[in-house]
């Protein structure tokens, strides 16, 4: 049998062709009516749609999830945004290694492909603490949840509405059981607070958890200590430049809509800012009152998203760094980059370009698309696309009354964001065998 997969797919289509699959079998739970509040079937692109966006943790809904789905509808919704949080591949190791103890060198080549490890960690210890990170976050986001809804609501549902919001915040997911959002905690701290812990701590990545944890470590214990990899001091210091450039930028283009108070004009920036960068999706204003400035400076975040190994989706801040760092190094005309004091291999230079080159293509490919299919404003069109591919679930409103075509084009779209665009191309693209001769140079005018 394993032969014979492997001869059908390579490991990335095998990884993509099991995301279908989940999303499949997501489509079909929620067309039972038992997962509906009034025992209705739902639609098969509306249930398509919505397993989608969870195994993508997009969270783009096409329907309210606390009103429309019962307990074993948002029950399968959360256990989609979880696997698809992790990665399907995670899950499997984890079960395995609890069957068997060990896993197979095909599992781990698979793996491997889908988590895109660095080669200096161990892949079954990463797989483990992965996990550990996860419940442990998710645990506490879970109660400082509970801490504010339990004067919300009843006993019996505070604890599930805590853990799903701290599932979907932590998988960055950003599907909520409330119509608006977080919108009627948009000035609680506490709520802001640790939807910043939950949301931080699922995008900047779990190669970036794993070294953090680690300085930690040897930090108590007092043992001499690593500097930090460079991958955690490019992911934490354009992670930061991000949200405090996007907070200001909407702190002044907002002004005084939403509130005259200082500190809740603050709260309101940095959240719309943080929940952009890192493609969670919660909001606690009304995305649809935004000026075209704000939603411009929300269209840039969302495009660039989180970084590599995370829940997040978007280019990643690393392919971002990589991409400007050769930009300038050619206008300066040096022939090798540095960051942080560590030179860059111009290999990654050629992986960034090809992924933002497809990301570019697909968003611009399915937009034009949405601009014949659908008769709304321009820039509501492409924030709706650029949410789809970097997974965020952020709307002006548009997405219930898209239509079929609309909403097609936006799976799509949310289905090459989480798998990854450059996953996509490698997939699609036939690799061609290395010739044994190169072409004579010719120059030609590009300026």
């Amino acid at each position: 049998m394993h032969k014979i997969i492997n001869r059908l797919f390579t490991p990335v289509q095998l990884i993509q062709v099991g995301f279908v699959l989940l999303i499949l079998l997501g489509t079909f739970l929620l067309m039972l009516p038992i997962s509906t509040s009034s025992n209705e079937s739902q639609s098969f692109i509306d249930a398509l749609f919505t397993s989608t966006s969870a195994v993508s943790t997009t969270g783009l809904i096409v329907v309210d999830t606390g009103s429309y789905y019962s307990l074993f509808g948002e029950t399968v919704i959360l256990i989609l945004i979880q696997i698809g949080g992790l990665g399907y591949m995670i899950l499997f190791v984890l079960i395995t290694l609890l069957l068997r103890n060990k896993l197979s060198i095909t599992g781990k080549k698979y793996l491997r492909e889908s988590i895109s490890r660095l080669s200096n960690i161990d892949l079954i210890r990463f797989v483990k603490l992965t996990i550990m990170f996860t419940i442990s976050f998710e645990a506490l986001g879970t109660v400082l949840y509970t801490v504010v809804f339990i004067n919300h609501f009843d006993t019996s549902d505070v604890i599930f509405i805590s853990l799903f919001h701290s599932v979907s915040a932590f998988c960055t997911a950003g599907f909520s059981l409330f119509p608006n959002s977080l919108s009627d905690y948009g000035i609680n701290w506490l709520i802001n607070l640790n939807t910043f812990v939950l949301v931080i701590g699922g995008s900047i990545g779990f190669f970036v958890i794993y070294d953090i944890s680690h300085y930690l470590k040897r930090f108590f214990k007092r043992e001499p200590i690593k500097r930090f990899s460079l991958q955690t001091k490019i992911v934490l210091t354009t992670s930061l430049i991000l949200y405090a450039v996007g907070a200001v930028l909407l702190f002044f283009f907002e002004n005084d809509k939403f509130t005259n108070n200082f500190f809740d004009k603050i709260l309101y920036s940095a959240f719309q800012s943080i929940t952009a960068s890192t493609t969670v999706g919660f909001n606690t204003v009304d995305i649809g009152l935004l000026t075209n400035a704000s939603l411009f400076v929300i269209i840039v975040l969302m495009f660039i998203g989180g970084s590599p190994g995370s829940t997040a989706g978007g280019i990643k801040t690393t392919n971002l760094v990589v991409f400007s760092k050769f930009a300038i190094a050619a206008l300066r005309e040096r022939k090798y980059v540095a960051v942080f004091k560590r030179t860059i291999n111009s290999t990654l230079f050629q992986k960034a370009v090809a992924q933002i080159f497809i990301a570019v293509i697909s968003i611009l490919f399915f937009t034009l698309i949405l601009t014949v299919s659908e008769q709304i404003d321009f820039i509501k069109i492409l924030f709706e696309s650029v949410s789809a591919f970097g997974t965020i679930g952020l709307s002006t409103g548009i997405t219930s009354n898209l239509s079929s075509i609309g909403k097609i084009s936006i799976i799509a779209l949310m289905l090459i964001g989480r798998i990854g665009p450059l996953v996509i191309g490698l997939s699609v693209i036939p690799k061609i065998q290395n010739n044994n001769y190169i072409y004579p140079e010719e120059e030609i005018l590009i300026s």
